[in-house]
């Protein structure tokens, strides 16, 4: 199941009939290996906590989906739910050993500049408007 989960992830078969779909955690995560001794897996779940944080507000409903449907948060209201989400998800990559946020991995905060300068290449490359140097920068700050 996790074979073939792990194939259909970025096939494109999921996005079918979608357009373009951004990918701005992969995105981001890609300077950190690149930079780091950082495993993709790790560094993912490095910047998933930091981006559901920044997208709390305006994806509310969908982060509070997956914690309803993933974590079984019973929360009515969305904002709460997000929020506990977040907690939960970075909570479980701790349980599990991935390290949850930029300290856990070695990597010091001072570098965030470097980091998201790094990112930009891709951002262009990728067109990801989006995500400016000020948006990336305070994406890597949430995941200090």
């Amino acid at each position: 199941t996790i074979m073939w989960s792990a194939s259909l992830a970025l096939n494109g078969l999921t996005r079918s009939g979608m357009g373009a779909t951004p990918f701005p955690v992969h995105m981001i995560e890609h300077s950190l290996s690149a930079l780091y001794d950082v495993p993709h897996a790790a560094g993912l779940s490095i910047v998933m906590p930091g981006w559901l944080k920044y997208k709390r507000v305006a994806l509310k409903g969908r982060i509070a989906q997956l914690g309803r449907n993933v974590f079984g948060i019973a929360e009515v209201d969305d904002a709460v739910c997000a929020a506990q989400t977040i907690e939960r998800l970075t909570a479980w990559y701790d349980h599990i050993g991935s390290p949850s946020n930029l300290t856990k991995a070695g990597i010091p905060g001072e570098d965030i500049p470097g980091i998201a300068e790094n990112v930009m290449k891709l951002a262009n490359v990728w067109n990801e408007e989006e995500y400016t140097l000020d948006v990336v920068t305070e994406i890597l700050e949430l995941c200090n």
